[in-house]
């Protein structure tokens, strides 16, 4: 018993010695990846913080030349501002290469180095995020890289069952990647950037035949990720869309019977709806142009009288934001920052001055201002002098009973929302004179119609932190033919998907470093988009298509040609937008 006991021991104990000795020394292809991106809110503390804002706000006509804004969302440091996934699309092979994603590393687990890419002669290229004028957006770079890794064992880092062997794994001095640490314990790290690799033993057990590596990785000195010179936190999130859906009014109008005007832009800020039954809801997607509706209002009940835009079809419209400019143009600047507008401050002094005790000269105040705004709105509409008269009596009184009731509720911009809604109420005013101000069968024409707000480019300050999963097998390197990496002919591929809506993704390969221009075309010959111009290597490339003209606005359903010029190379395909 006592020599069979031996025997064990001495087996176990080298095979944990033979186990130990394997190396993920070589080079390997990555076949699959999966980034986590979670966005929080942070406090101002770098220099380059001076573009920071914490607001989302949609302007009309357009976010460069706004002569209107309205905040969408607000947060303070702290708050969730996004979390990224990528698609699910690039966990295998064909999902890099749609994305013209190639990455290639050398491992040498002796000398501690990681190359990229990972084979002479070949190149390399990877998903990251970049922040121009407060715009965050995907895209594929090439990258090369010399880095220094580390790792750990333990040991139960062999997992006989699974056909695994399990290292804590950090990087350090990468130009390319986070850095992180090696933990001696990967199930539960004990510090805050982490990474572990797991090698699959090939059928003779004597090297890796593929590779899984994880890491997660927080902004701040130890990841190098997110800061600026200095150490400080300097990342933004550029925001320049917002939620929408596109199905609301429509189910809306076919559920309840109701006759809401469909326009050709998303719902800014609809929850969407499900339309198939499946637990979640349909037509919801980001985007930089759209509508305010509101059929519910505060109380979140349909068509309950309470609605802001209930006398314009539900929707914010061109008259709404006539009355809206009517009270604010009465009212008066606030030069001098005191949150009252000058107008109303002037006439408090000068009723104070008649003997009125403060809160009443400020009651006489709001009436005046709100009957002066609605004179002027009506006489633009045309209403005659004496119908405009007790109309404006009629206003005045909602202004100031609205306003009392917001002081009681303890409403600290009290003047500002008993402004918005006198305007709105005087548009409902307007319409008991049969004015017809309901503009909300058409978008803004020059006189009037729906509104379609952009949303502005918002640079967030943010704290972020990266979950990364990749998948690598092994490269044979001996015997490759490195020239048949790259693409034998000049190819434009199908897009996908096809019909689409509203994105879709343009491939195309180039057989030499070429000067390329993509463009879209309708089918009367005409440009409507130009998605790039410029320069490009060799290799598999895509782009994506928002459905968007040169001038932002989104395309009518239809046929489209896309079109690939590199060099003396030209090809075009066909593609379908369906909305």
């Amino acid at each position: 018993m006592k020599k069979q006991l031996l025997t064990t021991i001495i087996l176990s104990l080298m095979l944990s010695v033979m186990i130990q000795a394997q190396s993920f020394t070589g080079s390997y292809q990555m076949t699959g990846v999966y980034v986590k991106y979670t966005n929080v809110a942070r406090m101002t503390e770098s220099a380059d913080d001076s573009v920071a804002n914490y607001l989302i706000e949609a302007h009309w006509p357009n976010a460069a030349n706004s002569m209107f804004s309205a905040p969408l969302a607000g947060y303070a440091p702290g708050d969730t501002i996004a979390v990224i996934e990528t698609p699910d699309i690039l966990l295998s092979s064909f999902g890099l290469s749609a994305y013209g994603i190639d990455l290639s590393v050398a491992l040498n687990q002796e000398d501690g180095q990681m190359l990229i890419p990972g084979v002479e002669g070949w190149s390399s290229t990877y998903p990251t995020t970049d922040t121009e004028d407060c715009s965050t957006f995907f895209t594929i770079a090439p990258v090369s890289d010399n880095a220094n890794i580390e790792y750990t064992t333990t040991s139960n880092s062999y997992d006989s069952d699974a056909g695994t062997f399990t290292w804590g794994f950090g990087i350090s001095q990468s130009s390319v990647f986070d850095w992180y640490e090696a933990p001696s314990d990967w199930e539960n790290p004990d510090v805050q950037n982490y990474g572990w690799l797991i090698g699959h033993f090939n059928s003779a057990m004597d090297g890796f035949d593929m590779l899984e590596l994880s890491w997660h990785a927080e902004d701040g000195q130890g990841s190098d990720s997110g800061i600026d010179a200095a150490g400080y936190l300097n990342r933004h999130l550029g925001i320049t869309r917002a939620f929408s859906d596109t199905v609301t009014v429509a189910f809306l109008n076919a559920a309840l019977g109701t006759s809401f005007n469909v326009g050709d832009y998303p719902i800014l800020g609809g929850s969407g709806q499900d339309l198939d039954g499946d637990g979640s809801a349909d037509g919801v997607f980001d985007t930089d142009w759209g509508y305010y509706f509101d059929p519910t209002g505060d109380d979140g009940a349909m068509m309950s009288g309470d609605e802001p835009f209930q006398f314009t079809g539900y929707y914010f419209t061109y008259n709404d934001l006539a009355a809206l400019s009517a009270i604010m143009t009465a009212a008066g600047d606030d030069a001098d920052g005191d949150g009252v507008p000058d107008n109303v401050m002037a006439l408090i002094v000068q009723y104070m001055t008649a003997g009125y005790d403060q809160a009443t000269a400020t009651m006489m105040a709001i009436d005046y201002v709100a009957q002066a705004a609605f004179v002027g709105l009506a006489t633009a509409f045309g209403v005659d002098a004496t119908t405009a008269a007790a109309g404006a009596a009629a206003v005045g009184a909602y202004a100031q009973s609205t306003y009392a009731a917001l002081v009681a509720a303890g409403d600290p911009n009290a003047l500002e929302n008993m402004a918005q809604a006198t305007a709105f109420y005087s548009v409902g005013v307007l319409a008991s004179f049969g004015v017809p101000v309901d503009d909300s069968d058409h978008d803004y024409n020059g006189v009037n119609g729906r509104l379609v707000f952009q949303i502005g480019n918002s640079c967030v300050p943010d704290f972020q932190a990266r979950d990364v999963y990749a998948i690598f097998s092994r490269i044979e390197v001996s015997g490759i033919d490195t020239e048949n990496i790259l693409p034998a002919k000049f190819a434009v591929h199908e897009n996908y998907p096809n019909p689409f809506n509203p994105t879709t993704n343009i491939s195309f390969d180039l057989v030499e470093h070429s000067p390329t221009e993509v463009t879209v075309w309708n089918m009367l010959g005409q440009k409507v988009a130009t998605l790039y111009s410029g320069e490009l290597p060799a290799g598999r490339h895509t782009l994506t298509f928002e459905a968007r003209s040169e001038n932002g606005n989104m395309l009518p359903s239809g046929v489209y040609i896309y079109k690939v010029a590199a060099g003396n190379k030209v090809d075009t395909k066909k593609m379908m937008l369906l909305k």
